[in-house]
This record gives structure tokens, C-alpha cells and sequence, in this order.
């Protein structure tokens, strides 16, 4: 399903990305290497070990334009592996609504959701670490509520570290 909404962003520091996997809307990602003969496009890398949690981690958010009219619907939308996309730097205080399939377990709200390793999804965490490891990147749940024409449930986060 993957549905996502910039709730409050500033949005005035985006970056073009690709990667070898499919991406949807909603990943976390932390910027690779430049590609080769590009000047703003970068490869995309997941955190692997603690030190990796440290790392800044960018949200993926393409606009959700599709030729094909039967794939037409955001829950639909991903970025095909090799092609290029769009993450935005957040900062502390930006607000976004991920539907719940982009969190791994239950967020609870006034409660932490964080990156973790080895996925591009956020994690719950009852206390803004990820595992017994601090992350560079915390978001607060404020509410649950839902996203998109199936009503889906979804979480508002606030980024309070970033």
C-alpha cells in the first residue's frame, strides 16, 4: 500500500537518487556515491551496523505520476529499480503520515518510531533507539489516523531529532 503525506516539510533541500531495488514512497534512505558523469545524482545505501544509524537518513518521496492508467492510485506508485527519484533532508520539527505497512510493529503515540538496519522501513521503539543503539534520525508518533481512498491506517510523525 504505501501511501504517504508531507504533512509540514520544508522541503528546500531535496536530492535525486537511484537504486538497485524497487523504492516506495515513505523509504528511508542514506546517500551512496555520486554516479558516475552525474553532477546531482546519487546511488542510495542502507544501514547495515550501528555505525551506519549515525549516518543522516533521507526520506523518499517521488511525485506519484504514472502513465498507466491501471496502476493509477498512490498505493500503487514505486520507483522502478534504476530509475531515478527524489529524497528530502528533514529536519527537526517537519511532520509527515506514513501509512502503518511503512513501520515495522506498532507505534503507540507519544511513543518513537526510527530507522533500523537492513530495511528501508521505520521501526516503533518505545524509547528512540533502535535496538540499544542511538539513531541519527527520531520521529514522535503524534496520532493515528489513515491515508488514501481504502482509509488505511496510518501514523503523523514529527521529526524531533535530525
Amino acid at each position: 500500500m504505501a501511501v504517504i503525506r508531507l504533512d509540514k516539510i520544508t522541503g528546500g533541500h531535496l536530492e535525486s537518487i537511484r537504486h538497485t531495488a524497487v523504492l516506495k514512497n515513505g523509504h528511508f534512505v542514506q546517500l551512496g556515491a555520486l554516479i558516475s558523469d552525474e553532477t546531482e545524482l546519487y546511488s542510495v545505501e542502507v544501514a547495515t551496523d550501528a555505525a551506519d544509524l549515525k549516518k543522516e537518513f533521507l526520506l523518499h518521496a517521488t511525485p506519484e505520476v504514472m502513465a498507466d492508467p491501471r496502476f493509477a492510485g498512490l498505493k500503487h506508485f514505486q520507483v522502478e529499480a534504476g530509475d531515478q527519484g527524489r529524497a528530502y533532508h528533514l529536519v527537526k520539527g517537519d511532520v509527515i503520515t506514513l501509512t502503518a505497512d511503512l513501520i515495522d510493529g506498532t507505534p503507540v503515540v507519544d511513543q518513537f518510531v526510527v530507522p533500523q538496519l537492513n530495511s528501508l522501513k521505520l521501526e516503533a521503539s518505545p524509547d528512540g533507539l533502535q535496538g540499544s543503539d542511538e539513531t541519527s534520525l527520531v520521529f514522535v508518533v503524534v496520532r493515528k489516523t489513515t491515508l488514501g481512498y481504502d482509509g488505511d491506517d496510518a501514523y503523523q510523525l514529527r521529526v524531533i531529532k535530525s
